[in-house]
């Protein structure tokens, strides 16, 4: 059975070029491209899903600024702690990449918090 993580920024105002140019480079700075590669060629490693943004074209509601889906490794008892992890401190750079955004993150039906004075989601 799989798990995803999902994410929905909402925002009165869209995403400008420099937070656009801000999250690509975030979400390419942490991307598992490489290991997924790895794991498809050889079966070794963590069955990562790349992260994935929808597109903003068609948001799920007029305000929603950033939304996407990540399944979550689950082939090894720590896979998903550390798809987990992983993820969660990408969306915690991404927070704070798109100001005054509200946030709503979850993995299947627990919602993940936002502790303000570590900047992080409390798991």
């Amino acid at each position: 059975m799989s798990v995803s993580i999902y994410y929905t920024a909402k925002r009165s105002r869209p995403i400008n070029a420099e937070e656009q140019a801000q999250i690509d480079r975030l979400v390419d700075s942490f991307s598992i491209d490489d290991e997924l590669e790895a794991y498809l060629r050889t079966g070794e490693g963590l069955n990562w899903e790349s992260f994935t943004i929808y597109d903003p074209a068609t948001p799920s509601q007029p305000d929603v600024i950033f939304e996407g889906a990540t399944k979550l490794p689950d082939n090894t008892d720590e896979a998903t702690w550390i798809g987990l992890e992983h993820w969660l401190e990408l969306l915690a750079q991404l927070r704070r990449a798109l100001p005054g955004a509200t946030w709503h993150v979850h993995v299947d039906d627990h919602d993940l918090a936002w502790d303000d004075a570590e900047g992080e989601y409390v798991v």
